[in-house]
């Protein structure tokens, strides 16, 4: 593709992470929310359907990219790294595609990016970038041209790419406060950036709907194992101003876009309550697929480890003694890491040469790897026993059963090319399993977090996401409550492209769905397509990240930890 330019028209697109109609609705018919009422009233709105797994680095990759996991390269946030069983973390330098972003900067497009997730390290584009949720406290890469964080910064004392504190359970209300400031300096930004910058594409990503759900939804949901009324009372009017103020955020940026171009509201993905987490790694233990190795240090710790000697026992001992701030955020550290692998039983204590699987990713779907031999380091299962494996773990997750209720803990597992079939396909798990009850999530943060198969949920953690976001589109030709069935976060790409007078790549997973459109619309002014050159895009190798600075880059959002 050539750097043409060619006449576009605006579109913004507000991305409220982890956003649910479960929670916006009510607050909408409730009259809290008034300027997304209006923005739904003249537009068409609906779920939007994520990936598998529904974490944030895959569903916004997708988003940005009109592609699968299996296409753009990132699987999830945590990975098996590269020669190792130790995990690793992904960052853009693993998004190996063109984003919406770059398309639009080579049809000679100014941009303003904001705070996207997987975005870190920043690169050059055709206009500004202030990179996400992925970047380290003290990086110096974080925006484009350099000095837009400082110049952010004059704009608003209180922006900052991150909380400076992470949750603490007891202190919601602290915390609700502090995202709805950080939420507040972020739409002085925007709307400051809009005013200044020559723009015909722009996005702006709140992360602090979701650092809110995971951390505080126990709450506001009376029926939530962990919910009190006291607590109710204390957080539920700094809830209602954070929403408010994000409201308010939306309107101000509406009237800055008026009729000149579309708006376009979504999320990554939904969320809903969390009550249990799962275990997978323990249940491969119990069953024999996986073993402990055969010397004396190892059967220690793992005799400690059945005894309760576990992290996440630390963790809650820890949180009633108010050194919640500590957390489990002594894993994202190379030190802590380290320091935790040392004293509690983990990867370092399987014995891989007679182990056939093994779990990392977590969250609403879990990830199994077979051990595979020339794959993995130590792997011993032969690539022509390889779908014979898979089959018995299948059997064997769907045979785990609630050691309370006896009901089937697994509603479903699927192998990996049965969701997807792109170029990165061998970097993905071979497996996924989904819990049969909504309400629980499998635990990947740490490889054995604790003894159990079925816990509750740590103190940390109070919601997960759930497969069913949000997707709100207002401008020239949309049809008012057109029928957003069947939307996937693949589809937004071809979709923005659209709205903005853009051709639309070929080969993309994501699909231009003409039915949102009035009819005379799309019969004027049909989708066009175009082939890009150079599918590589940024290379065909995974590239992950040191853990050292992970500590910084999530350390108390409230994801699992």
């Amino acid at each position: 593709m050539s750097d043409i330019a060619i006449p576009m028209r605006r579109v913004l697109v507000i991305g409220l992470d982890g956003g649910t109609l479960d929670v916006l609705l009510p607050l909408v018919r409730d009259g809290q929310l008034p300027h997304l009422k209006r923005v739904m009233d003249n537009g068409a709105w609906g779920k939007l359907r994520t990936v598998v797994p529904p974490g944030t680095g895959p569903a916004w990759s997708s988003i940005i990219t009109g592609l699968d996991p299996s296409n753009h390269g990132i699987a999830d946030l945590i990975v098996r790294a590269e020669n190792s069983y130790d995990l690793a973390f992904l960052n853009a330098s693993s998004l190996r595609a063109p984003t919406v972003w770059d398309l639009v900067g080579q049809f000679g497009g100014e941009v303003v990016v904001l705070n996207v997730p997987m975005t870190y390290p920043a690169r050059p584009v055709n206009g500004v970038m202030i990179t996400g949720l992925d970047t380290p406290a003290d990086a110096t890469d974080c925006a484009y041209p350099r000095d837009l964080l400082q110049s952010a910064r004059s704009t608003d004392p209180a922006y900052r790419i991150n909380p400076e504190e992470p949750y603490v359970p007891g202190k919601e209300a602290g915390f609700v406060a502090e995202l709805t400031s950080l939420a507040r300096a972020r739409g002085h930004v925007l709307t400051h950036l809009l005013e200044q910058v020559p723009w015909k594409f722009a996005m702006q990503v709140f992360s602090e709907t979701d650092f809110l759900q995971h951390a505080v939804w126990h709450t506001m949901d009376r029926t939530h194992p962990r919910y009190r009324a006291g607590d109710e009372a204390k957080c539920r009017p700094g809830i209602i101003e954070f929403y408010r103020t994000l409201d308010r955020l939306i309107g101000q940026a509406a009237d800055l876009l008026g009729n000149d171009g579309s708006l376009v509201i979504l999320s990554d993905h939904g969320a809903g309550p969390l009550h249990e987490f799962i275990h997978a790694n323990n249940a491969l233990l119990a069953a024999g697929a996986m073993k402990v190795r055969r010397r004396p240090l190892s059967w220690i710790k793992y005799w400690a480890f059945r005894a309760g000697f576990t992290p996440l026992r630390a963790y809650r001992v820890g949180a009633a003694r108010r050194l919640g701030k500590a957390r489990m955020g002594l894993r994202w550290s190379s030190k802590g890491y380290n320091l935790l692998r040392r004293f509690f039983f983990s990867f370092s204590d399987i014995d891989w040469a007679r182990t056939k699987a093994y779990a990392v990713s977590g969250g609403v779907y879990g990830g199994m790897f077979v051990n595979l031999r020339g794959r993995e380091p130590s792997g011993i299962v032969p690539p022509d026993q390889y779908d014979k494996v898979r089959q018995e773990l299948k059997q064997l997750l769907l045979g785990f059963r609630h050691p309370r209720t006896g009901k089937p803990l697994i509603k479903q597992v699927v192998m990996r090319e049965e969701l997807y079939g792109g170029r990165f396909l061998e970097e993905l798990p071979d497996l996924y399993f989904l819990p049969s009850d909504p309400t629980q999530a499998v635990f990947g943060d740490f490889e054995f977090s604790s003894n159990r198969v079925v816990e509750s949920a740590s103190s940390a953690i109070s919601a997960q996401h759930r497969m069913d976001g949000i997707l709100i589109v207002k401008g020239a030709g949309i049809k008012p409550r057109a029928d957003l069935a069947g939307m996937t976060v693949m589809d937004v790409l071809p979709l923005i492209l659209y709205l903005m007078g853009l051709p639309i790549p070929e080969g993309l997973d994501g699909r231009f769905k003409p039915a949102i459109f009035e009819e005379q619309e799309t019969a004027g002014r049909p989708a066009r397509y175009f082939r890009m050159e150079g599918g590589d895009y940024a290379g065909k190798h995974r590239r992950a990240t040191d853990d050292e600075s992970l500590k910084q880059r999530l350390k108390g959002l409230g994801y699992i930890s």
